[in-house]
């Protein structure tokens, strides 16, 4: 229900925010508020949405990734076993700091409504801020555990493979 609120509350914004607007603008408006939309629901679902890019691409494996070419990767039992548990453990805190996240997103909101004082608008902000952080650190803590499981050929191999799939 918040979801189709938020959802709701972002088409009516960015109806009038649209008005006015150059075609270029609106343009550009639209893929904005799409990627933020797309951005909260991977959030949602405990997904990074690139938040650990910069260890994926000097070749620090994600879980999901290595579980998804785990035939690929030649992946021993004990490798799986450890990954979907480093896997799991990764999104079930994820999931717990992305809500976090999206109420103090919402409680921000809520002070700008109710005229709270600028000291504590910034109080809120940068308390947004250090949650996103831990989600990304929850992110990308989880690609240097996955390093740790894998040798340097599967590591070779991941990374050859990912960098495939970014292009």
């Amino acid at each position: 229900m918040k979801t189709t609120w938020l959802g709701c509350a972002v088409l009516g914004c960015l109806s009038v925010a649209l008005a006015g607007q150059t075609p270029q603008q609106q343009a550009e408006m639209q893929h904005h508020h799409s990627c933020l939309q797309e951005e909260q629901a991977s959030i949602e679902r405990g997904e990074g949405f690139g938040m650990a890019m910069p260890a994926d691409r000097a070749g620090y494996p994600g879980p999901r990734h290595v579980l998804d070419m785990g035939a690929d990767l030649k992946l021993t039992t004990d490798q799986r076993t450890a990954m979907e548990k480093l896997y799991n453990g990764m999104k079930e805190k994820a999931l717990v700091r992305g809500k976090e996240l999206f109420e103090a997103e919402g409680r921000l909101e809520q002070m700008f409504r109710e005229g709270r004082t600028e000291a504590d608008l910034r109080e809120q902000s940068f308390r947004i801020d250090s949650i996103h952080a831990e989600l990304r650190w929850i992110h990308l803590s989880a690609h240097l555990a996955a390093q740790k499981l894998l040798t340097p050929e599967q590591i070779a191999a991941y990374t050859r493979l990912r960098h495939a799939q970014m292009m």
